[in-house]
């Protein structure tokens, strides 16, 4: 038939539909026992416990600047969930440049902002991966948003999340960086708790307090901060971390992630 596939060819994907394998962040899956899901794990021990004072695992996930990771870290947390048998989405709310949208489903015609504007319902627009249970959120956005602060400070944004958070077990929100745009600063209505990505040996400090001066909803909200790309040689050299007990063969399988 003029249809059939030949040899090598794959289907296409359908619109709605999570890439597998496509990122870095798959590694939670694919090597559940390296130093890099174990970190990840680590973040969503932090969020358990706070829930159980704080309330709800909507949580949102930002950095100092552009190109620190926060986006990758935002869905091995989400993948994690999920595969630790949570209902879990990720949202992908990075509106000025969607970076996981483009990855995790570049094929996707309508998502965050047909919701927001009521021309597509959400059940609509969710992207599936059937194999891990993941969800996601993608923003699929034609042309650049002069107006991106004010879809996340919307009541539609909102009420968007508050459903979202009574469906699911997690929503992890994967945020603009904070030095750039505003963004950020337009989602403490609907974000209770927020995690600061920065990264090993780039992100400066002065730049990093100056982001948080000017976000202090931000501030008050954060869980805490992810040190992303860390050279785990280096580390070797500070007190505690190097000592050989964190070594022990049993617990020594990891993952290279750049």
């Amino acid at each position: 038939p003029a249809d059939a596939l030949q040899d090598g060819e794959y289907p296409p994907e359908r619109p709605q539909t999570i890439r597998s394998n496509a990122g870095v962040f798959w590694a939670v899956v694919n090597d559940p026992f390296s130093h890099y899901t174990e970190g990840v794990r680590s973040i969503k021990v932090a969020i358990d416990l706070n829930n159980q004072t704080r309330g709800g695992r909507v949580v949102g996930l930002s950095s100092a600047l552009p190109n620190e990771g926060k986006s990758t870290v935002a869905a091995s947390l989400a993948l994690l969930c999920a595969q630790a048998g949570a209902s879990s989405i990720v949202v992908d709310g990075d509106l000025r440049n969607p970076s996981l949208t483009k990855l995790m489903a570049p094929n996707a015609d309508k998502g965050l902002i047909d919701v927001i504007h009521g021309t597509a319902k959400l059940e609509e627009v969710i992207c599936k991966n059937d194999a891990s249970g993941l969800h996601f959120l993608p923003a699929v956005i034609s042309s650049p948003l002069a107006h991106s602060s004010e879809i996340l400070a919307s009541d539609a944004m909102r009420v968007l999340i508050e459903n979202l958070s009574k469906q699911y077990d997690y929503v992890i929100v994967d945020l603009s960086p904070l030095a750039p745009v505003i963004d950020v600063r337009s989602t403490g209505h609907f974000i209770p708790t927020y995690v600061l990505i920065v990264e090993w040996g780039k992100t400066n400090i002065d730049v990093l307090e100056q982001a948080l001066g000017h976000a202090r909803t931000m501030r008050e909200r954060l869980l805490g901060v992810v040190l992303n790309k860390a050279d785990t040689t280096l580390l070797k050299r500070y007190e505690g971390y190097g000592s050989d007990y964190y070594y022990h063969p049993n617990y020594s399988q990891r993952v290279e992630v750049s």
